[in-house]
């Protein structure tokens, strides 16, 4: 088992965090946390993250595409949980660190998110 590889960057605490692609729901976090946390020995959620609205429609045209609705949180609201952002793998890709699963699954729950529709949106069927 290897941890996350860490980037050195910061990210500003007004900066947008794609937290999901879809709804935020605790069944499809905590799957996502037991996974980070078999292969890396942390309990963690895979985000992508962007300095800005233009950066933030960017990334919505790559993985989550596959998804017909975002959820966004800033990275001050998952710091101000008492969760840490890491920078981890290649930039966009960061991590919020949880360090107990339940006590983090629901400190992250807490946090103020903005869903909204997707533009990139493509369906199953047309996906390359």
């Amino acid at each position: 088992m290897s941890g996350l590889r860490t980037r050195r960057e910061d990210l500003a605490d007004e900066a947008l965090v794609v937290l999901r692609g879809g709804a935020m729901e605790m069944r499809s976090l905590r799957l996502d946390a037991v996974r980070a946390h078999r292969r890396f020995g942390e309990f963690a959620i895979s985000v992508l993250a962007g300095p800005d609205e233009p950066a933030i429609d960017e990334l919505a045209r790559t993985t989550p595409r596959r998804h017909v609705v975002l959820t966004l949180v800033t990275a001050g609201a998952i710091r101000s949980a008492g969760l840490e952002l890491r920078p981890a793998f290649r930039r966009p890709h960061y991590s919020v660190v949880l360090p107990d699963l339940d006590d983090g699954l629901h400190r992250l729950m807490t946090c103020q998110t903005v869903e909204r529709d997707n533009p990139h949106y493509v369906p199953p069927e047309a996906q390359p």
